[in-house]
């Protein structure tokens, strides 16, 4: 439990990084805007993904089942409408483990660490597999929407389509 113990101690800096991290992922533009705009009504994502962020590495500490991780799902549907590639989309877990790394670096136990924090990384390689699946869901359901759209502003053109294949 010494891990646990030190990354509830380390809570506040583990964070702010991986929340500016998570932020970076973005164009420079949004990223400053992110940054500064802190009001949660004039931004709202950068308020849900602060939130979310929270919770989900406070569940992490506490090691609850996969199917709690609601947070995980607000923050991959934000993503998945955005303009990200599956990986840039999913990048910032990959950059929670970097981010628990550094800070136990210099702890003087490190050797006694290792085990704990092998299990803690698997639990964030669950959530990448989760948040995969969340993210590919949000996007065919955003492929559907669109389709869907089309059709209804059109409805002769797939018509038109199917029998001129004939």
């Amino acid at each position: 439990m010494m891990l646990q113990q030190l990354l509830e101690q380390k809570r506040d800096i583990i964070l702010k990084k991986w929340i500016d991290q998570t932020f970076n992922t973005y164009e420079p533009e949004m990223v400053r805007f992110l940054k500064n705009e802190k009001n949660q009504f004039a931004n709202p994502v950068r308020n849900t993904i602060v939130c979310c962020l929270e919770k989900l590495y406070d569940s992490l500490l506490k090691g609850i089942g996969v199917d709690e991780y609601q947070e995980l799902g607000e923050i991959i549907k934000i993503r998945a409408v955005q303009d990200f590639s599956p990986s840039n989309a999913l990048s910032f877990l990959f950059g929670l483990k970097k981010i628990v790394r550094e800070e136990l670096a210099n702890n003087s136990q490190q050797e006694k660490l290792i085990k704990e924090l092998c299990v803690f990384e698997e639990k964030i390689d669950t959530l990448l597999g989760l948040a995969f699946d969340l993210y590919t869901q949000s996007r065919d359901k955003i492929h559907e929407l669109r389709l869907a759209e089309v059709k209804a502003r059109s409805p002769g053109i797939f018509e038109n389509l199917r029998r001129s294949k004939k």
